[in-house]
């Protein structure tokens, strides 16, 4: 009976370490899925098709939505502000609320390129 017992640990042993082992892995497959989402979705714009090589230009145009929400605090400031490619009446409002109506030329062209190969 003591050799039943043993090996009846054993295989106990094995499936708890196998079982921990899974946990790890499925851990950091998720962990991992969360960052790479996380920092390529930001990229992912549909209405933006120009951005995945123009990464530079749609950083400093989403900053003025990202100071905008800074500044507002509103849930959907952001959201609305990046609508149509920063095309549309609440990414003008934010140029403003972020005192940079002296750069709108150069958003207005980084914009162009952003948007460029839309129908």
């Amino acid at each position: 009976m003591s050799t039943q017992r043993h090996l009846q640990g054993m295989v106990t042993r094995t499936t708890q370490r196998i079982f921990a082992q899974r946990v790890l892995v499925t851990a950091a497959l998720v962990i991992s899925l969360f960052l790479i989402s996380g920092t390529s979705a930001r990229y992912l714009d549909d209405e933006c098709p120009g951005v995945m090589g123009n990464r530079d230009l749609y950083e400093k145009v989403v900053s003025v939505c990202d100071d905008c929400s800074n500044i507002f605090r509103m849930n959907d400031v952001g959201n609305r502000c990046r609508k149509d490619c920063f095309y549309n009446v609440d990414f003008l409002w934010c140029v403003y609320a972020t005192e940079r109506h002296g750069d709108v030329e150069q958003l207005n062209r980084w914009m162009s390129i952003l948007r460029a190969g839309r129908k």
